[in-house]
C-alpha cells in the first residue's frame, strides 16, 4: 500500500513521477531538491546550519514537537519507498541494458576481427602459393638457361675460367661501376687547413654545375710542392658524365689554366691515357695545320666543324 503525501506538500513536486519507471535525470534532480527541503525544515526547527549537523540529540529536545518529527519521518520514508528505491532499480536496469549492449558490440567486433584475420590468412596463403609457383618456374628457367650457357661455354672456350679469374673479373666490373660515379680534378692548389669541399664546389659552379658531392678527398702521396689530385664522388654516373662534358669550360675561366677535370681512371687506364697524350702531342707537332683529338681511346683527326665535340681532348 502506497503512502500518501504529507500535508505540508514537501512531496507534491514528485507526484508527476510516481508512475514512471524509466531512468530520468529530471526525476533525480527533483528527488534531491525534495530531500533538501525536508532537511532544510529540520535544520530550521532544531537550529543547525548544515544537513550533516542533524543528530538525535537535537531532535530529542522538548522544544521540537513530536508531530514535526513524525511528519519528517513520514516524508523521508515516503521519499525512499515511492521514489528513491524505484529510481535506483530503474538505474540498475538501465546499467544492465547498457552492459548487454556493450557485450553485444564487443562480440560483434570480435567476430569481425576473426573474419578479417581469416580473410587475411586466406589471402596470405594464396599469395604464398602464387609466389611459390613463380619461384619454381623461375628456378626451372634459370636452371635450363644455365645448362644451355654451360653447354655453349664448353663448346666455345678452349679452357674453363678459374674461380680466381672470375672473382677478379667481378671485382674489376664493380670497381669500374664505382669509378664511373667519380671525377678527378688535377691542379687544385693544396694548402694547410684548406676547405677542400668548398674549393671543389666553386670549380663546379664555375662550369655551371651544382651537383651534390657525396665525398671529396685528395688522393695519392704528397711529393714536393706538386698538389695532389682531388677526387669527387657523386651519387650516379650521369652526374659525373655531365661534369666531364663541361670540363672544357674551365679553359675559358681565369685562374684555371693548369686545372682540369678527368674521369676516375685505374692505374692501367692512366698509363694508357698518357701514351695517347704523347701520341697526340707528336701528331700535333708533326702536322700543325691539322686538328687531332682523343676519342674512344684513340687519337683521331677531326675537321674544323667538329672541334666542339663533347668528350674530345683538343
Amino acid at each position: 500500500m502506497q503512502r500518501t503525501t504529507s500535508t505540508n506538500g514537501l512531496l507534491s513536486p514528485l507526484k508527476d513521477f510516481q508512475s514512471e519507471t524509466e531512468v530520468d535525470f529530471k526525476k533525480y534532480d527533483q528527488i534531491v531538491k525534495t530531500k533538501d527541503k525536508i532537511f532544510d525544515e529540520i535544520c530550521r526547527e532544531i537550529h543547525v546550519q548544515k544537513h550533516q549537523e542533524i543528530r538525535s540529540v537535537f531532535l530529542n529536545k522538548r522544544n521540537v514537537p513530536k508531530e514535526s518529527i513524525c511528519l519528517w519521518l513520514e516524508n523521508v520514508c515516503s521519499l525512499l519507498e515511492q521514489f528513491c528505491i524505484p529510481t535506483l532499480y530503474g538505474a540498475m536496469a538501465n546499467c544492465d541494458e547498457q552492459n548487454r549492449k556493450v557485450i553485444k558490440s564487443q562480440k560483434t567486433i570480435i567476430d569481425l576481427q576473426a573474419e578479417v584475420i581469416k580473410k587475411s590468412d586466406l589471402e596470405l596463403a594464396s599469395v604464398k602459393s602464387t609466389v611459390k609457383e613463380e619461384l619454381k618456374s623461375v628456378q626451372t628457367t634459370v636452371q635450363s638457361e644455365m645448362k644451355s650457357y654451360s653447354s655453349v661455354l664448353s663448346k666455345t672456350c678452349s679452357a674453363a675460367l678459374s674461380q680466381r679469374k672470375l672473382q677478379s673479373a667481378v671485382k674489376l666490373a664493380a670497381a669500374k661501376e664505382d669509378r664511373s660515379r667519380n671525377v678527378v680534378i688535377y691542379g687544385v692548389k693544396e694548402e694547410a687547413g684548406e676547405t677542400l669541399h668548398d674549393k671543389s664546389l666553386k670549380i663546379l659552379r664555375d662550369i655551371g654545375e651544382r651537383p651534390m658531392v657525396r665525398e671529396c678527398c685528395r688522393i695519392g702521396q704528397k711529393r714536393g710542392d706538386k698538389p695532389r689530385p682531388v677526387k669527387l664522388c657523386f651519387s650516379d654516373s650521369d652526374i659525373a658524365n655531365q661534369v666531364l662534358r663541361k670540363a672544357r669550360l674551365l679553359r675559358m675561366k681565369e685562374g684555371y689554366s693548369s686545372v682540369y677535370i678527368c674521369p676516375d681512371r685505374t692505374v692501367e687506364e692512366r698509363k694508357a691515357y698518357r701514351k695517347l697524350l704523347e701520341e697526340l702531342k707528336t701528331l700535333r707537332e708533326a702536322e700543325p695545320d691539322k686538328v687531332f683529338t682523343i676519342r674512344n681511346g684513340k687519337v683521331v683527326r677531326i675537321s674544323e666543324d667538329s672541334r666542339s665535340v663533347p668528350g674530345a681532348v683538343s
